[in-house]
């Protein structure tokens, strides 16, 4: 059974549920309101019988007996209405019913009304079987000076239009129901295919994806913005997402591919060198350069696939970044060997922050070394950092070619460099996962990265990273309130 049917069942068997007893509810409620109007009427007869009724003793001398007498007869002949004055009692004690007073057209008529109120002692409205005709009777009794019970009033009226009305407002409400039921079984099929319409689309496209393997597919939502249209939304992103994660995945693959080609063709030829010629120096050193090179891809490519998978955790304890900027600085002359290059040490601000210094370390060695390879000889690679806003900002600063627009929307993806014959010849064996890289490890420690940069002029990466709570423990000249760094971390030129 499909969702669609199950859910017009459920609604429609509700739906019978509720009609129901809002039937019965009407039918009750009709019947009550009658009865309670009748009632009310029976109840007004017999109290106007109550207020001409009167009961008188007779006799002079001995044992005094009493009689009921009437001021009024007109209530005896009231149309549709049936009056009876029994007495029940004498001197306080039960005896044969006596009709002192009936209805003039039930002057041939000796039963009670009600048989079982009949010594009834207190107010009663009962329903009876009168002549064969369903009635309602309501029953009162009257007493002798107020005291001794002396008989029962009954009056009595037909219900068989009640009966009737009953029983056919009974056949219109089940039919009613019927018709309801019927209608919103129908209404509910066509609601929850109009509304399930969504979710059949988002099936049907599942499996056109799986037979064509076509993550183009998109669905088209005219409806209102709900539930479902969000559904539809969320399934449209998705695979906006899936066929973007694809397209990378191949694009990946094939960098890959392209990327260990290289340098296993060149120490594939080196070996082949050496096998024919015997083995020498420069064959060595190209053999183990490409080795290296790919010992380096491996390592970053294994890093970045543990990190998306989410094995590789960070560790975070209290790290002095302007520390490990020193450091990396003192590192920055060794990847500059060989190179008429600047490197400076600007502003820079003790600053503590809840991170890892290893990967803090790798992060600013990746971007110094990326400035390095896109600085040609006699420009600047200049570090720093300073507090700003409870975060601590660290700038690799560079005078190299630039970046240009097209690739600087790309500089973070992975594979992805720059063009090659613009950067220093030496420096051209990049696998353009460093970068990539570097984006981790700002998320990682739940900072931000930018770029900014002109071709020509050069190119500032900034990553802002937050201070512990309370850092701000910054060095202040006394006598001019500037950010002084302290002796030892002074700036420092240094052309190699």
């Amino acid at each position: 059974m499909t969702i669609r049917t199950r859910l017009a069942l459920w609604y429609s068997g509700l739906l019978t549920v509720i009609i129901i007893i809002l039937s019965l509810t009407v039918f009750a409620v009709n019947r009550i309101a009658v009865l309670s109007t009748i009632d009310n009427v029976l109840n007004q007869t017999i109290t106007d019988v109550m207020k001409n009724l009167i009961v008188t003793p007779i006799g002079d001398f001995g044992e005094l007996k009493t009689q009921v007498v009437f001021k009024s007869e007109e209530l005896f002949r009231a149309p549709g209405i049936s009056v009876q004055v029994w007495q029940t009692h004498d001197d306080g004690q039960p005896i044969e019913p006596i009709l002192v007073r009936a209805s003039n057209y039930m002057a041939d008529m000796h039963s009670p009304l009600d048989a079982a109120t009949l010594y009834s002692t207190t107010e009663r409205a009962t329903n009876a079987t009168i002549n064969g005709i369903p009635g309602r009777v309501a029953t009162l009794p009257f007493y002798s000076a107020g005291v001794q019970q002396m008989g029962v009033i009954q009056v009595a009226t037909s219900i068989q239009p009640l009966a009737h009305a009953s029983d056919l407002l009974f056949l219109i409400v089940c039919v009613a129901a019927l018709i309801s039921i019927g209608i919103s079984l129908m209404l509910n099929m066509w609601l929850a295919k109009h509304m399930l319409k969504p979710v059949q689309q988002i099936s049907q496209a599942a499996a056109s994806i799986v037979e064509a393997k076509d993550l183009s597919t998109r669905l088209e939502w005219d409806g209102a913005d709900d539930e479902l249209g969000q559904l539809s939304d969320s399934f449209n992103r998705m695979m906006e997402r899936l066929e973007h994660l694809f397209k990378v995945q191949q694009r990946f693959v094939g960098d890959v591919s392209h990327e260990m080609r290289t340098p296993l063709t060149s120490i594939l030829g080196n070996l082949e060198i050496m096998e024919r010629y015997g083995v020498d120096q420069s064959s060595l050193e190209a053999v183990h350069r490409e080795a290296a090179r790919m010992s380096r891809m491996v390592n970053d490519l294994l890093l970045l696939v543990r990190a998306d998978s989410g094995e590789l955790n960070v560790d975070l304890f209290p790290v002095d970044v302007d520390t490990v900027l020193l450091e990396v600085y003192e590192q920055a002359h060794s990847l500059a060997r060989g190179r008429n290059l600047k490197i400076v040490l600007a502003t820079i601000q003790p600053a503590r922050i809840q991170g890892n210094s290893d990967r803090l370390k790798q992060l600013l060695l990746n971007l110094v070394n990326n400035a390095i390879k896109f600085t040609t000889d006699g420009g600047t690679v200049t570090l720093a950092c300073r507090i700003e806003n409870q975060h601590v900002l660290i700038e690799v600063k560079d005078t190299g070619i630039g970046i240009s627009e097209a690739d600087m929307k790309r500089i973070f993806d992975r594979f992805y460099q720059a063009d090659n014959s613009r950067m220093h010849h030496s420096d051209s064996d990049g696998a353009g996962l460093g970068l990539s890289i570097v984006r981790w490890i700002v998320d990682a420690h739940s900072g931000t990265i930018d770029v900014s940069s002109k071709l020509g002029e050069g190119t500032v990466f900034r990553v802002k990273l937050p201070l512990m709570a309370g850092q701000a423990h910054q060095h202040v000249d006394d006598d001019t309130g500037r950010h002084q760094r302290p002796p030892e971390i002074m700036t420092q030129n240094r052309q190699n």
